[in-house]
């Protein structure tokens, strides 16, 4: 069938865009919620981790376990995601999706994946750690500075991945045409990012209401169980909430580049 959501064919509008994001999110939902399931269970090993022991979710620099199993958690988790991209952008561009062949393409790239991650993670970090650091008194005004560089940064960045699997760069080049995707578009990308947030939010508030409207309903006293029915709400309105993301990502990547081609020559 003609497709044309991904790549468009021409930069989109505000309304067109987010347009877009719903078409693929509500094409590819099915598809795409085994491997944001995934992704969100595997962001949780650690959580798990410290739960199964009987303590806090909180991550504990001391224990090597469970910082092991923070790591290796949400490198699965990122893994996964790119996967779901790659699946999203198939389904986006009207191609059949066959099996597992967007995981394991994704797997032949995980070295690169992990390299961007740490890369993104750690040019993020080099601003807010110096605020963490400072004395309390004064630590939160420094977050308070420093945040607004962070996200510059963290939005800036936030295509390296989608470049490193669908425009095929190298890690370094990734994160360079990321930046230079989002030179001169910052405000309108992170305008989208607020309405992308705010939908999963809304949809967060709407399962929790309905859940805890269910569970006053049957009358339901037992601890047990309530947890059950509320860690299934919380996993399947993450895992959507994700997939969504994902759709977002893979508009605003596909509008992002053919504006930068329509607007000058790479």
């Amino acid at each position: 069938m003609p497709n044309a959501l991904y790549p468009p064919l021409k930069p989109r509008s505000f309304g067109e865009l987010l347009d877009a994001v719903l078409q693929i999110f509500r094409l590819s939902l099915l598809k795409c919620l085994p491997y944001a399931t995934l992704a969100i269970i595997s962001g949780q090993l650690s959580t798990l981790y410290y739960l199964s022991r009987g303590r806090l979710p909180v991550l504990d620099s001391n224990d090597p376990v469970g910082v092991a199993l923070y790591g290796v958690g949400t490198l699965i988790a990122v893994i996964l995601w790119v996967a779901m991209l790659r699946r999203q952008s198939c389904i986006a561009a009207g191609r059949p999706v066959t099996g597992s062949a967007d995981l394991l393409e994704t797997l032949k790239r995980a070295p690169a994946i992990a390299a961007i991650a740490l890369l993104a993670g750690a040019a993020v970090a080099v601003f807010m750690l110096p605020a963490l650091a400072l004395a309390p008194p004064y630590r939160t005004a420094g977050i308070a500075v420093m945040l607004a560089p962070a996200t510059y940064v963290a939005i800036a960045l936030s295509f390296a991945l989608p470049a490193l699997v669908l425009a095929r760069k190298g890690v370094l080049a990734s994160l360079a045409y990321s930046f230079r995707l989002v030179r001169g578009n910052w405000w309108r990308v992170a305008a989208i990012y607020v309405v992308g947030i705010a939908a999963i939010w809304t949809l967060c508030v709407l399962v929790a209401t309905i859940a805890a409207v269910a569970l006053s309903d049957n009358g339901t006293d037992d601890a047990a169980v309530t947890r059950a029915i509320t860690s299934a709400a919380v996993l399947a309105v993450a895992a959507i909430g994700l997939t969504f993301y994902s759709a977002l990502t893979l508009a605003l990547f596909g509008d992002l580049e053919v504006r930068r081609m329509t607007s000058r020559p790479e």
